[in-house]
């Protein structure tokens, strides 16, 4: 029968999701971890398989933080922009966690989609934008498309500590860019 593990679970986890949230995912080791709890490495591995099993449950963390920012997002008006404005103050008020979720650039295949496809946030997020501005899937793409980059360009440099905008220079902005796409498709 193995050892009983000295610390539980979910303190190994949060205590990993703390370390991440301060100085990034790189810094998560087991060494590292093992420090951070007081302890050896044995109890870290008594309960997880591998440092990366670790790594996996704090970015199971992180999103469900990030889905929390999302559906503040998706209670304003109006939704989508709520949404882009939670987005960005995600990357603002949790750098570390938002390089750890949108900034990991682990895919070295070339893009054969719009951006948001792959995120699993992305139906809702579409379907609010249709449904607050009854407009059409093609057309809502198309507008989701351009203003994820907007908003992810506007989040990165928040996260990089590198923004000059406050966040109601953020929001009428996304308003500008939004309106001025909105007009440029009924041309």
């Amino acid at each position: 029968m193995p050892p009983k593990a000295k610390h539980s679970k979910k303190e190994i986890i949060d205590t990993a999701y703390e370390m991440v949230r301060k100085h990034g995912i790189d810094f998560l080791t087991a060494r590292s971890l093992a420090a951070e709890l007081g302890t050896s490495t044995a109890p870290i591995f008594t309960t997880f398989t591998n440092i990366e099993e670790v790594k996996e449950a704090v970015i199971d963390s992180a999103k469900a933080l990030y889905k929390e920012y999302l559906r503040k997002g998706l209670e304003q008006s109006p939704p989508f922009k709520g949404t882009g404005l939670k987005y960005i103050e995600f990357a603002k008020n949790e750098p570390e966690l938002f390089k750890l979720l949108f900034m990991q650039g682990t895919n070295i295949e070339v893009p054969t989609h719009f951006m948001p496809e792959g995120d699993e946030n992305a139906p809702t997020v579409l379907s609010a934008l249709k449904k607050h501005h009854f407009i059409e899937e093609k057309k809502a793409r198309m507008l989701y498309n351009h203003l994820s980059v907007y908003a992810h360009g506007l989040a990165v440099l928040y996260a990089m500590g590198q923004c000059i905008f406050t966040m109601d220079d953020v929001d009428k902005m996304l308003s500008e860019v939004f309106n001025a796409l909105k007009e440029t498709e009924r041309s």
